[in-house]
C-alpha cells in the first residue's frame, strides 16, 4: 500500500493523486501544542475493511488518526456576499461548485474503516516537557490485510504553547442549544441533552476556545401576557458545565437588536415592538439584569462572567446601544460587557469591542485610535462578506482558516470569534451552504463540527483554527523579543484579509522560522 504524507494546511479531495509516495516526514512543534499531518493512500474501499495502526516510540508524544470523511461543497461563495456563480469567484476559490472534498473526521470504531478512498489527519500533541530536539516515531498502518509505513521525524522546539487556562488569546465559536436539540431529538435540560451538550464542551475545549456564549434567559408572564421575570435554568446549566469543563470565561446571552441595520433604535428580543429606550423596555430590561445578578452570585460567577447585549450594533443605532449599556452598568456593576460590533462611535459602551474583520480594516486608523487608548480588541469572521476575504469556509484555501489569527496578532487584537459551530443544514454532509432566509450561508461557514449519532465529528477547519491559536501565542511571544522579526513573518503569509498566501506550505515555512526565531 502506498502512502503520501501531506501538510495539514492543504486540502485533500477523493481524487488527489499520489504525487511523490514516501515512507518519511518531517514536522516542527512547540512543546505543549499539536502538529498535524495528512496522510493519503491508494486504497479505495467499496466497503467497510478491518483496519488496525500501531505506533512506536511515541513518548513524550501522544498520536491521535482520524479518517477523512468526505463532504459536499454544494455551492460556491459568492463575490461579494452568500452564494453565487463560480465565474466571479473562479481567481480564487479552489474548485467549482459542487465537488467533494475531506473535511468531517472520525476516529475508526470497531477496527473498522468506512468506504471510500483511504486517507487520514494524524494529530500528534506534544507534552509540556517534552525534551527539545529531533524526535523520530513511527506509524504502521493496516487496512484490508495491505500494511504502509510512515517514519515522523519532530523537530521539537524549545518554545512552550500556555496551557488554555493561561491562555493570553480568546476565542468563542457559539454552540446553538436549540440545534443541538433538533440535530439529536433531545429536550433542553434532559440527561440526553446534558450528554450531547457535554461532548461538544469537550470539542470546543479541545479547540482552544476559552469563552462560552449561554442561552439568553427565558421570559416569564403572567395571565395577562405580561413579562414578570426571566427564567435561567438553561443558561445556569450550560454555565456550570462548561466552568466545570475549563472553559475560562462564559458569557450571558443577547438581549436586543435593532429591525433593519439603519434603525436608530434597539428592540428586545423577546418582544420585538418594544425598545430598550422606553419606558415598558427599561422595565422588562431592570428585570432581566436583576436575575442575572442572582443568577451570577448564586453561582459564584462573579470573576468568570461576562454579558453580551446586541449582535452587531450599527453605526445609526450607536445610541441606543449606550443606553442598553448603560442599564446594564445599573444592575450588573463590574460585569465586562463583550459584542461583536459594527461601529466606532461607542467609546465606553464596553469592555471588549469584538470587530467583523472588513469592518476593522474598513475603520482601521479608528479602531487602532480606541487601541492605543487601552481598549481591548477581538476579531470575528461571519457569513459575510464573502468573497476572497479570510473566512473558514469550504471553497477556500485552508490558509483562510489559520491565519485570521495571524492578523489578530498583527492588528493588536487579543481574541477571534466565529459565530458558525454547530449551525448545520438537515443533511449536514451533503449541503453544506446552509440555507439562510431564502438565500445560502457560504459553504461550510455555519458550522465546524459535524453531528452524529456518536456526537459531533471535528473537521480539518477546527484544527485550522486551534492552530491558529497556538500560532498566536508563538508569535506573542516573539513580540515580546523582536517585534519587526514578528511581523516579518506575519506578513510573509498575510498582509490583510484580502491579501494572504493561499499556499498552505507558505504557511509551514513561516511557522518553521517562527519557531527557530523563538529557539534564538
Amino acid at each position: 500500500m502506498l502512502v503520501q504524507a501531506f501538510s495539514e494546511n492543504l486540502w485533500l479531495y477523493p481524487d488527489t493523486p499520489l504525487t511523490a509516495p514516501s515512507g518519511s516526514v518531517s514536522l516542527d512543534a512547540a512543546r505543549g501544542g499539536m502538529v498535524c499531518l495528512q496522510l493519503l493512500t491508494d486504497r479505495t474501499l467499496d466497503m467497510d475493511a478491518p483496519f488496525s495502526v500501531s505506533w512506536e516510540n511515541a513518548f513524550s508524544v501522544r498520536p491521535t488518526l482520524y479518517q477523512l470523511l468526505p463532504v459536499c461543497v454544494d455551492q460556491n461563495s459568492g463575490k461579494d456576499l452568500f452564494t453565487g456563480p463560480y465565474e466571479e469567484v473562479k481567481d480564487f476559490v479552489t474548485r467549482e461548485a459542487p465537488f467533494d472534498l475531506f473535511d468531517a473526521m472520525r476516529e475508526p470504531r470497531d477496527g473498522m474503516l468506512a468506504p471510500g478512498r483511504c486517507a487520514f489527519f494524524i494529530r500528534l500533541e506534544i507534552d509540556r516537557d517534552c525534551p527539545v530536539g529531533e524526535r523520530s516515531i513511527a506509524l504502521t498502518l493496516s487496512i484490508g490485510g495491505e500494511k504502509a509505513r510512515l517514519d515522523i521525524s519532530i523537530n521539537v522546539h524549545k518554545a512552550l504553547i500556555p496551557p488554555l487556562e493561561q491562555a493570553n488569546f480568546g476565542m468563542v465559536n457559539w454552540i446553538y442549544t436549540q440545534k443541538l436539540c433538533e440535530q439529536y431529538g433531545v429536550e433542553p435540560g434532559s440527561q440526553e441533552f446534558v450528554r450531547i451538550l457535554d461532548q461538544h464542551l469537550t470539542n470546543e475545549i479541545e479547540m482552544r476556545n476559552t469563552h462560552l456564549q449561554l442561552p439568553s434567559g427565558e421570559p416569564v408572564r403572567d395571565e395577562n401576557g405580561k413579562i414578570v421575570g426571566f427564567d435561567f435554568t438553561l443558561a445556569e446549566l450550560v454555565g456550570n458545565m462548561a466552568l466545570n469543563r475549563g472553559f475560562n470565561y462564559i458569557m450571558g446571552g443577547f438581549v436586543a437588536r435593532f429591525d433593519k441595520w439603519d434603525d436608530p433604535e434597539h428592540y428586545l428580543l423577546w418582544d420585538r415592538e418594544v425598545g430598550v429606550a422606553s419606558h415598558e423596555g427599561y422595565r422588562q430590561l431592570k428585570l432581566y439584569f436583576e436575575g442575572v445578578r442572582q443568577l451570577i452570585l448564586d453561582n459564584g460567577w462573579e470573576n468568570q462572567y461576562m454579558q453580551t447585549l446586541v449582535d452587531e450594533p450599527q453605526f445609526p443605532n450607536s445610541e441606543h446601544y449606550r443606553i442598553l449599556s448603560s442599564i446594564c452598568r445599573k444592575f450588573l456593576p463590574g460585569i465586562p460587557i463583550h459584542d461583536p460590533v459594527e461601529s466606532t462611535h461607542l467609546d465606553g459602551a464596553l469592555e471588549v469591542w469584538c470587530v467583523k474583520q472588513a469592518v476593522y480594516e474598513k475603520y482601521l486608523d479608528e479602531f487602532r485610535a480606541l487601541q492605543d487608548l487601552g481598549e481591548e480588541m477581538w476579531l470575528y469572521t461571519c457569513g459575510f462578506p464573502a468573497g476572497k476575504m479570510m473566512n473558514r469556509v469550504l471553497d477556500l484555501p485552508l490558509t483562510a482558516s489559520r491565519l485570521p489569527m495571524w492578523l489578530c496578532r498583527l492588528y493588536g487584537c487579543t481574541g477571534f470569534l466565529h459565530w458558525g459551530y454547530n449551525y448545520n443544514s438537515d443533511d449536514p454532509f451533503r449541503v453544506t451552504a446552509n440555507p439562510a432566509a431564502g438565500r445560502f450561508y457560504p459553504p461550510g461557514n455555519a458550522h465546524i463540527v459535524y453531528p452524529t449519532k456518536e456526537g459531533p465529528l471535528w473537521s480539518v477547519r477546527a484544527h485550522l483554527q486551534r492552530a491558529g491559536a497556538e500560532d498566536w501565542e508563538l508569535l506573542d511571544q516573539l513580540y515580546e523579543k523582536d517585534p519587526a522579526k514578528a511581523e516579518e513573518i506575519i506578513r510573509s503569509v498575510c498582509r490583510d484579509f484580502s491579501d494572504y498566501s493561499m499556499d498552505g506550505l507558505d504557511v509551514d515555512r513561516a511557522r518553521k522560522a517562527l519557531l527557530e526565531e523563538l529557539d534564538k
